[in-house]
């Protein structure tokens, strides 16, 4: 069986500071003055303290907003980062499918027009030889070897 016990908090049982009632004429008066001036750090309550971070302060914020806004907010943005997480994949891999097949064509597309370019310069080298062996020797035969 599960005993239950009261736990009293401190801070709910500690007097609040505040305003004082002695005179009745003070009962009037409003004070206008921001009471968090930057000169008076004694009025501040004990929960603002100097180590807590701004971070805190947000994270206290998130009892403002009801659970089910909260439940809404956090299935919207969970899928739209999955979102944006499957559609960077899917691109990574497409694009890796892209370059690898352009790869696997285009290098044996350029090796193959590297070797044209070689062959072709090769011929022409073979037609500027005969054309000098033919000016060097005006009265050679045209299928006769030239002399060396």
């Amino acid at each position: 069986m599960v005993h239950l016990e009261e736990v009293e908090d401190r801070d709910l049982v500690r007097e609040q500071p505040g305003p004082y009632e002695e005179d009745d004429d003070e009962a009037d008066y409003t004070d206008t003055d921001s009471s968090l001036s930057a000169d008076d750090d004694d009025d501040f309550p004990s929960s603002f303290s100097a180590s807590e971070t701004a971070l805190d302060r947000i994270y206290a914020l998130r009892d403002m907003i009801s659970p089910s806004t909260r439940r809404k907010i956090a299935s919207t943005s969970t899928s739209v980062f999955n979102t944006l997480k499957s559609t960077a994949l899917f691109s990574g891999k497409g694009l890796y499918v892209l370059s690898t097949g352009g790869l696997m064509v285009l290098v044996p597309y350029i090796m193959a027009m590297v070797e044209e370019q070689q062959i072709q310069e090769a011929e022409r080298e073979q037609k500027a030889r005969e054309m000098g062996n033919e000016i060097m020797s005006p009265g050679a035969q045209a299928g006769g070897k030239p002399a060396l």
